[in-house]
């Protein structure tokens, strides 16, 4: 069933309507009318089955029939750092992070982001992100918008991320997640947060630094990976790990069920 986001309040007011390019795709692609039904998100973590109650070419008026939690949001919180890259790549690691279930996603400057933050337009960087995040959320099934935080520098991340159960720099090298002193019956890892460089990759200072603050080093392997692809993969290493992604052995030792 065919998926759209509406605001949290719009849901539960007494006439929830969709308007705007949704109307034309609604009536025109997908030819839908009254009577028939779709899934609403709020971008909280809830999802809504609605009925079509009235179509018109402006707006789509809709009943709510039933209210649920999203079941696809990752049971692992993973917070990516990411260094700023030039726009593209952003927009880029944006979408496909929010496809693999992260929970927040932070720009970090580092010593070798090539863009600087510009203070005056900032604020509608977020909301290109905030928007492409939510296009992705309709096609991956999720119902919860990343937090998206404002840009901060690499000192002022690492040196507030104590209340994170585990904290990775990704850095080109030699030690893999396995290397790290990480086994499953640690307990669960709730809060993630990872690090990931710009193009170059991050300063032997800026690991250095982070390794003093008690991030462990984690290698992507021997080959060197373009910074947005390098996001991706860490993201999907950290789900197949602690979240959801996949059933290892160990976890099924643990009580898991397929």
């Amino acid at each position: 069933m065919r998926r759209f986001f509406l605001d949290r309040e719009k849901i539960l007011s007494d006439r929830p309507t969709l308007a705007g390019p949704d109307v034309k795709h609604i009536r025109t692609v997908l030819r839908l009318k009254p009577g028939d039904e779709i899934f609403l998100f709020d971008g909280e973590g809830l999802e809504y089955r609605a009925r079509i109650t009235d179509s018109t070419p402006d707006a789509i008026i809709l009943s709510v029939m039933e209210q649920s939690p999203s079941i696809t949001e990752s049971p692992v919180q993973i917070t990516i750092g990411q260094a700023l890259l030039k726009a593209r790549s952003m927009d880029r690691i944006v979408r496909q992070v929010t496809e693999l279930g992260i929970y927040a996603f932070i720009p970090v400057c580092a010593e070798r982001s090539v863009p600087r933050p510009e203070p005056g337009r900032w604020a509608e960087k977020e909301k290109r992100w905030e928007r492409i995040a939510r296009e992705s959320l309709k096609q991956c099934g999720r119902s919860q918008i990343p937090r998206l935080g404002p840009p901060v520098s690499f000192k002022t991340l690492v040196g507030t991320s104590k209340a994170y159960d585990l904290r990775i720099i990704f850095h080109h090298g030699k030690a893999g997640l396995k290397s790290r002193p990480y086994p499953w019956d640690t307990g669960d890892m709730r809060r993630v947060l990872a690090l990931i460089g710009p193009e170059g990759g991050f300063t032997p200072e800026e690991v250095k630094l982070a390794l003093e603050w008690g991030f462990a080093r984690v290698s992507l392997g021997p080959r060197i990976l373009k910074a947005d692809t390098a996001a991706v993969a860490a993201c999907a290493i950290l789900q197949y790990a602690f979240g959801d992604v996949g059933i290892p052995q160990k976890k099924l030792d643990k009580g898991y069920s397929v």
